[in-house]
């Protein structure tokens, strides 16, 4: 069984011969080929050679496309700071408040700053990779979207405090969310992660999220052509996951290391794909063997039913962490399949 029948498996509710293993691996794919990162994010050659280096090197279940949403941005006109040893982040947004905001030109994905670059990542992935292993396209999420164009300051001042603005915003950008995730789909992904920060219990609670942003979501997952998968952004989940199933295209919910894994099963049922929950900023500092106990524990305290992908629960692993814990993920669900008989 190959990674892309694996993932599709596990995403369909079908036998697997072990659970599948993600992990976030951009900047690393870097570290691999000895590619500075600005150069790695703004070369669509030399970001796929660090994922083929990644599958040579690792072999996890997925390629993906860059966890970097400052190219999103840029494009709206903001400043990006490049880091030699993490993903760039945002400089400076493009306004400081949100009406300037609604008055920013849509970018065009096919044409503008590096969105066309990613687009080309995607499309050399499948290329290289199509039904073999599967191509993941990430993205944030169309109701965290704003803050990239604002700041998250301004964008959560006009959350709380001037909805009707806040709405405005949504609607605004919804255009390009939507252009842009069918872009990434139709450049070749197999699925679509969205990283929303806005149902995290660290940004919003659960009534502000029921209210004001989840029939956004629901709006914009109507409008995307192919499976998503929804990410909690480095914050706990539970406490939105009863609300999430149904969704359009949803086949998978991606929980932090703070979320308890019974209890998400519970909540989201038996049908969706639970991902996680790894905690990113133990990696680099812990032995292959502790990282082998710590996701032997995640996969028998989540896999027994099925439905469940091991990964970690952040953005980028951190360039420290050492390959052989990457290895011991893996040989953690190998070891796992064959303890409960073969086939899962």
């Amino acid at each position: 069984m190959n990674a892309y029948q694996r993932v599709m498996n596990t995403l369909g509710g079908l036998p697997v011969d072990r659970p599948p293993v993600f992990a976030v691996l951009g900047a690393y794919g870097g570290k691999l080929t000895s590619t500075d990162l600005k150069t790695l994010y703004s070369d669509s050659s030399a970001y796929v050679a660090g994922q083929v280096a990644l599958q040579k090197e690792i072999g996890l279940d997925l390629v993906m496309s860059a966890f970097d949403y400052t190219l999103i941005s840029e494009a709206f006109g903001g400043e990006v700071a490049w880091f030699a040893d993490q993903a760039p982040n945002m400089k400076r947004p493009a306004v400081r408040n949100a009406v300037d905001a609604l008055s920013l030109p849509l970018p065009n994905p096919q044409q503008t700053a590096r969105l066309p670059i990613i687009l080309d990542v995607t499309r050399k992935l499948a290329a290289l990779y199509k039904e073999q292993v599967p191509i993941i396209g990430v993205l944030p999420g169309p109701c965290i979207l704003p803050a990239l164009l604002v700041g998250i300051e301004q964008w959560m001042e006009a959350a709380l405090f001037d909805q009707e603005l806040a709405q405005k915003l949504l609607d605004h950008t919804a255009p390009f969310y939507v252009s842009w995730a069918n872009a990434l789909l139709d450049a070749g992904a197999d699925c679509l992660v969205a990283t929303e920060s806005m149902a995290s219990s660290d940004i919003a609670t659960r009534n502000m999220f029921a209210g004001q942003f989840l029939p956004h979501l629901k709006s914009i997952f109507t409008q995307i052509n192919g499976p998503k998968v929804l990410h909690h952004s480095g914050g706990r989940l539970n406490h939105v996951l009863d609300l999430l199933p149904g969704l359009n295209g949803l086949v998978g919910i991606t929980v932090s290391s703070k979320d308890d894994l019974t209890e998400a099963r519970q909540l989201i049922g038996p049908d969706l794909t639970l991902i996680g929950n790894l905690d990113n900023l133990t990696l680099p500092m812990i032995s292959a063997e502790e990282t082998y106990k710590m996701s032997m524990a995640r996969l028998r305290e989540a896999a027994p039913g099925g439905h469940y992908i091991l990964c970690n629960s952040a953005a980028d692993i951190p360039l420290t962490t050492p390959p052989e814990n990457l290895r011991a993920m893996l040989a953690a669900a190998s070891d796992y399949s064959v303890g409960v008989g073969g086939d899962l």
